[in-house]
Parts: structure tokens; C-alpha cells; sequence
């Protein structure tokens, strides 16, 4: 008992050392910042979201261990694309522990998108459609259950309080390579620039018919670019910066879009699973069934609504502020 009253403490030390060493980094980043700063402000907002949301996600609060994910996967991503500017020896272990994290948390997270949209689907709790699934929710609590009790020993963790630690050390850490100590206005757009090239190419690429992993790769480049403009928009002005914002906001839509589509599949490879494994009569397997179809059809309706969202993010009105990145 005293061993865990010693690492909350050391957990609260920590923080706040961290906070009070980096104060003078926190806040906006000016577009004639040095790279180094937005570095150092991407990780010590996310060490602030990481305090903020830690103690909610131990005790399973849906919106904390969403925060505590988005915060994990967004400093995943920034980190992966300060790599092209900076040098620093501790960015590749921390991603690879990020990812660690990212794994912990997603697998509760993605249960209760799961469930909610099972549950949805289902209809009112005291329904004849909801009673018939009765060993679909038993077995998907069962697994929140598990994956719940794998996240608390993993925010209980030393490996866990040796991240945050790794974290507070880089903030101290100098950062070098040819572009750390150049404006952001200058060296930062070129990040936002890569990000869109890498989901044009896979985009524009996707036929209706393709498998269903093409779509979830472009989600993820969706994601990752919209992450990347919202880094790099702060630091433009006029036109371009506007022009960003209204980028971020079409990425966000494919990326919601295509966040449907998964969740279906998602939802689908569940329920055959389920009806492989269990033989529950014949009102469980009715209901399941119905639920699958239901489940096919939301996948058909996001592939369709993508390309019709994807058309107004790829057209020029939405990339003219590229112009200005690409420069």
C-alpha cells in the first residue's frame, strides 16, 4: 500500500515540476517562434491533458480515457512529424511507448463505441430486439471489463510513470537539426504539405469497391493531416491561415465519415465473430442477424457519403492555402 501512496505522490511531483520548469512554453505559438518552441508546447500540453484526464481514466470515466486517448495519439502524430525537422534521440522511444499507451487505451475505448452503437441499434433496453441480444452485451461487458482492469495497472504502472518522466526530461532536452531554431512560419508549413500528399495519393486512389482496410488508411491519413494543419495553421496569417482552418474542418468531416464506416465494419467482423462462437437459439441468432444487416448497411452509406465529402476537401477553393504551405 505504501509503494502506490509513493508513486500518486511522485506522480503529483513530477507534474508540477514539469509545469513550473516549462511555464515561459506554454500559450500560442507565434509564427516567428523558433521549431523548438512548438515542440516544446505540443508535449507540454499534452503532459497537461495527460494530468488532467489520468485520474478520471483509472476510474473508467467514458470521457476520460477519450481525452487521455486523443491526447496520447495526437502527441503520436506530432511527434512523428517534428522528426522531419528536428534531431533528438528520445522522440523515437516515446512514440514507441505512446503507441503502448495508445493500445491500452483504445482497446476499452473502442468497447464502449462498440457497445453504445450496439446498443443504438437495439433499440429501447426493455425491447424484444435488446432482450435477444442479451449475450452479445453479457460477452462485450465482460471484455470492457478486462480491458478496463489491463488500463488501471497501466496508468498504475512504473512504465506508465516512466513516460510521463521521459516527457518532462525532453522538455529539457536541446533540440537539434537545421530547421529547430528556424521561424515556424517558415519551416512548419512544409509538414502540412507532406501530411496532404500522403492522403491525396490515398484518397484519390479509393474505388466504392475497394477492401475495407484502403478506407480505414485514408482515415488515418485524414486524421493525421488534419492534426498536422491544426500545428500549422497558428503560425500563417491572413488568407492562409483561414484558408488552414477551413482545411481542418474538411479533413475532420472525411475523417468523421470514414470514422462511421469503420465503426460498422468493426461492428459486423463482431457480430459473425459472435454467431461463430456461440450457439444462443434461434431469437439471439434472428436478432443478430438483423443487427449484421443493419450494420452493412451504415458501412455502404459512409463509403458513399465519402467520396462526396472527400470531392469538397480536394478541390481548390479548400487546398488554395497549399500554395502558401508549399512555398
Amino acid at each position: 500500500m505504501s509503494g502506490r501512496r509513493a508513486r500518486v505522490s511522485r506522480s503529483d511531483l513530477n507534474y508540477t515540476a514539469i509545469a513550473m520548469s516549462s511555464q515561459e512554453q506554454t500559450g500560442e505559438i507565434r509564427p516567428r517562434d523558433p521549431v523548438e518552441r512548438a515542440v516544446r508546447v505540443a508535449m507540454t500540453s499534452a503532459l497537461d491533458r495527460f494530468h488532467d484526464n489520468e485520474e478520471p481514466a483509472q476510474r473508467g470515466a467514458v470521457e476520460g480515457i477519450h481525452r487521455l486517448r486523443t491526447a496520447t495519439r495526437r502527441l503520436r502524430s506530432e511527434l512523428r512529424a517534428f522528426r522531419e525537422l528536428v534531431e533528438a534521440d528520445w522522440i523515437g522511444p516515446i512514440e514507441s511507448e505512446l503507441r503502448w499507451l495508445a493500445g491500452r487505451l483504445g482497446a476499452v475505448r473502442d468497447l464502449d463505441v462498440l457497445t453504445a452503437r450496439f446498443r443504438a441499434a437495439a433499440g429501447p433496453a426493455d425491447g424484444p430486439l435488446a432482450a435477444d441480444l442479451g449475450p452479445l452485451f453479457a460477452e462485450m461487458a465482460r471484455r470492457h471489463d478486462q480491458a478496463s482492469e489491463q488500463l488501471r495497472e497501466a496508468l498504475r504502472s512504473d512504465r506508465y510513470r516512466a513516460l510521463v518522466d521521459a516527457i518532462g526530461r525532453a522538455l529539457e532536452d536541446p533540440l537539434a537539426g537545421n530547421a529547430a531554431h528556424e521561424p515556424c512560419r517558415e519551416a512548419m508549413p512544409a509538414l502540412a504539405a507532406t501530411a496532404w500528399r500522403r492522403l491525396k495519393k490515398a484518397a484519390r486512389a479509393l474505388r466504392p469497391d475497394d477492401p475495407d482496410d484502403n478506407f480505414h488508411e485514408v482515415r488515418k491519413r485524414a486524421k493525421r493531416a488534419r492534426y498536422t494543419a491544426e500545428m500549422v495553421a497558428p503560425v500563417l496569417s491572413g488568407s492562409s491561415a483561414r484558408g488552414g482552418h477551413r482545411f481542418i474542418k474538411g479533413a475532420t468531416r472525411v475523417q468523421d465519415v470514414l470514422g462511421e464506416h469503420q465503426d460498422a465494419i468493426v461492428a459486423g467482423q463482431e457480430l459473425r465473430a459472435l454467431l461463430e462462437r456461440h450457439d444462443s437459439g434461434p431469437a439471439f441468432d434472428r436478432a443478430a442477424r438483423a443487427l449484421l444487416d443493419d450494420q452493412a448497411e451504415a458501412a455502404d452509406r459512409a463509403r458513399d457519403h465519402f467520396f462526396d465529402v472527400w470531392e469538397r476537401l480536394d478541390r481548390k477553393k479548400s487546398r488554395r492555402w497549399m500554395k502558401a504551405v508549399a512555398r
